[in-house]
């Protein structure tokens, strides 16, 4: 079925003939344009080929009229099919090569002589109309757009010629000339010497003078005074240098407390969904009151990730350098699992000789030893009855070597350094996150066992009074049920009567 669409102006019309390629009333398959103009008998007929030369010469030119600007683009070419050119007066000439024509005129001896129409201003531009009333209908020729684009500045006039452009930087360049010139002829201005600095530099010679000569007679050669205190550059530099920076906290207590709570800080302020792939590490800065004051990559991927971690938003800069007494340095390490480890070197070695099982029994022998003497003589006799009763070692509480008989030995230890660290910061965790909020009581040590996916695989209790804190700490809900061949590793934790807890390896840590 024939499809035909018709944009009609007052002085020319443009009909367009073709075909839809689907059930659509789209026109798609253009078969034949057909241009009628006003007072010309003859109209202009052709195909595709036709059709869009004549649209963009047509198009190219009156822009060019409009704008009065030249563009390559728009300049008429002897190879092009569709040409317009101006001509005299307010009339132009459309060119038209036969070739691109249905039908040749009856005027031409041979067919190949190019068709000459000449146009009025309006006619033109109501060719223009029909050609734009095309483009605005979506239902024809959908794939056939109009290339628009802002023309290069390149191509644009200048409003103003190059004289009188050139004249302002002509006129400042003669100026600064006129300038320098006027300068370069003034006088050198004369310095003079304050007189009263004269005078005194004049008395000073001659008091030194008068001083070398008394020394002179008395037979005693001068010698050069070092000012009190005075010492050289590069031992008051250093000195100066190493006041500037606070002192270090070396108190273990404060050290540990400090520990904890940026572990609490960074853990908290970590976002769960970390986009970083390998292990980041970083030194800080830690001021007494628990603020972190500065930090440091260590390595280039921890400069890069630094984003991805909580420091640059927890990080305070005091106005006042002063301000900060001292501080103490960790150095905290990032996994890409979400676990965060703050460690220090100078409780590394203190911890690991703190709580090993050996310190832990001795401290439990030292305490039954204490509360024996503290005891009065009256309760002796109950307490015979009671430590010959059965099942007594329950009630008064175990030393290390037999609590460490209840649990079975491991047949496959954990080895891996970095591991052990993650399960030691995940124990932690796991026992504040599990704790009852309002738990009130004496210190309490506990045996606990992980396998290599951090579950707790069993526990015990280690002092006389753990026993019956176990709920507070929701202990034997967290045991689950694991193979003895699996990987697996103990660790003391220590609960501290104002709820701090510590956490190390019960073996102590291992030698990298």
């Amino acid at each position: 079925m024939t499809i035909k669409r018709q944009y009609v102006l007052p002085n020319c019309s443009l009909i367009l003939e073709g075909l839809s390629a689907d059930a659509s009333n789209v026109l798609s398959i253009l078969a034949n344009a057909e241009f009628k103009i006003v007072g010309i008998e003859q109209s202009l007929s052709g195909g595709t080929e036709f059709f869009k030369a004549l649209n963009s010469a047509v198009s190219a030119y009156c822009q060019r009229l409009l704008s009065g600007l030249d563009h390559p683009e728009h300049m008429v070419s002897q190879t092009s099919l569709v040409m317009v050119e101006a001509d005299e007066g307010q009339y132009h000439r459309l060119i038209v090569q036969p070739e691109c024509l249905n039908d040749s005129s009856d005027d031409e001896t041979d067919g190949k002589v190019p068709k000459n129409i000449k146009l009025s201003t309006v006619q033109l531009f109501d060719m223009a109309e029909a050609i734009d009333q095309f483009y605005a209908d979506t239902q024809t020729l959908p794939d056939v757009a109009v290339p628009l684009a802002p023309l290069p500045r390149k191509y644009v006039r200048p409003e103003e010629p190059l004289a009188k452009r050139a004249v302002p930087p002509v006129l400042g360049l003669g100026t600064l000339a006129v300038a320098a010139l006027g300068l370069f002829f003034l006088p050198v201005p004369k310095l003079a010497e304050p007189e009263g600095l004269r005078q005194n530099s004049a008395a000073l010679e001659e008091q030194i003078e008068n001083e070398i000569a008394i020394d002179t007679a008395d037979g005693t050669a001068p010698t050069s005074e070092v000012p009190e205190g005075g010492a050289e550059d590069g031992e008051l530099s250093e000195d100066a240098e190493t006041s500037s920076q606070p002192p270090l906290i070396t108190d273990t207590a404060q050290l540990t407390t400090l520990q904890q709570q940026v572990q609490e800080q960074i853990s908290d302020g970590l976002s769960s969904d970390t986009t970083f792939e390998q292990p980041l590490r970083y030194q800080i800065s830690v001021a007494a009151n628990g603020d972190i004051v500065g930090y440091n990559p260590v390595d280039s991927a921890s400069l890069e990730n630094l984003d991805s971690t909580p420091l640059p938003e927890l990080t305070y800069i005091p106005v006042d350098e002063t301000s900060v007494a001292s501080v103490a340095q960790f150095e905290v390490a990032f996994a890409p699992d979400g676990t965060v480890a703050v460690v220090s070197d100078q409780l590394s070695t203190v911890e690991s000789e703190a709580v090993t099982p050996d310190a832990v029994n001795l401290e439990v022998v030292e305490s039954e030893s204490v509360e024996d003497e503290d005891l009065p003589e009256e309760s002796d006799n109950e307490t015979s009855e009671q430590s010959s009763a059965p099942n007594s070692e329950t009630v008064t509480g175990r030393s290390a070597e037999t609590a460490a008989e209840t649990l079975a030995a491991i047949t496959t230890p954990i080895q891996d350094v970095d591991r052990i660290d993650a399960l030691n910061q995940e124990l932690r965790r796991t026992i504040i996150q599990n704790r009852a909020p309002d738990r009130t009581g004496p210190e309490v040590r506990y045996r606990i066992r992980l396998d290599q996916e951090g579950n707790v695989t069993g526990y015990e209790a280690t002092n006389a009074v753990a026993e019956r804190y176990v709920d507070d700490f929701n202990l034997p809900s967290l045991v689950k049920d694991s193979s003895d061949e699996q990987p697996q590793l103990d660790f003391l934790v220590v609960i501290s009567d104002d709820n701090i807890v510590e956490v190390n390896p019960w073996d102590g840590w291992p030698e990298n």
